[in-house]
């Protein structure tokens, strides 16, 4: 009969133990996940080309969990981005790495006026090849050659002018290097065809 009670008390005290340690448990798995404040990063509010100037204006600040050593912070104040440029296009929404800051290249701008309409999905930033079609007078067609290839898009605008075509057209503003430039300047200079194709 006295052994009873003394099972008992054990049975009570092996329960008290196992809830102390689930507790202990629970305690130290809820500090281990406990995380500081999210700190805020530059998020591009809109399309931004390769060479643009960090303006503080063009971005949104977003609190996330991330690395300040990858991406650009929203602490940082304009004076201290006075000279930073993008070495690459940032898309709207995107989160700026530190990776696309830096000097441009050596490019040139040149505006081109597509003969067809532009694909909804050119927009500034982006990667295009221009193809052209030489103006004949031969019954034959011409062969259409690539005259540039991965060229990126600056700006898009729609040229002065009151016509109906000012209307309708669009112009593009592509950076070119030097040694693509002669070929982009005969095919605007010859009046033919001149298509632009997105890479996607």
């Amino acid at each position: 009969m006295s052994q009873k009670p003394s099972r008992l008390t054990a049975r009570k005290t092996l329960v008290l133990i196992a809830i102390a340690l689930l507790a202990s448990s629970l305690a130290l798995l809820v500090s281990s996940y406990r995380t500081e404040p999210l700190k805020e990063f530059l998020v591009a509010k809109r399309d931004l080309p390769s060479g643009s100037s960090i303006n503080l204006a063009d971005f949104d600040r977003l609190a996330m969990n991330l690395d300040e050593r990858l991406y650009l912070s929203g602490s940082l104040a304009q004076a201290e981005l006075a000279e930073t440029s993008l070495s690459r296009p940032v898309r709207r929404g995107e989160i700026v790495p530190f990776s696309a800051l830096g000097s441009t290249d050596t490019r040139q701008t040149l505006v081109l006026t597509p003969t067809q309409p532009l694909s909804e999905f050119i927009r500034v930033g982006s990667l295009v090849d221009v193809w052209f079609v030489a103006k004949t007078s031969l019954e034959a067609a011409a062969i259409p050659q690539r005259v540039g290839t991965a060229l990126e898009v600056v700006s898009i605008s729609r040229p002065a002018g009151d016509s109906a075509f000012a209307e309708n057209a669009l112009q593009l503003e592509v950076a070119v290097s030097p040694l693509d430039l002669p070929a982009l300047i005969l095919a605007s200079a010859d009046g033919g065809f001149i298509g632009v194709v997105a890479k996607r």
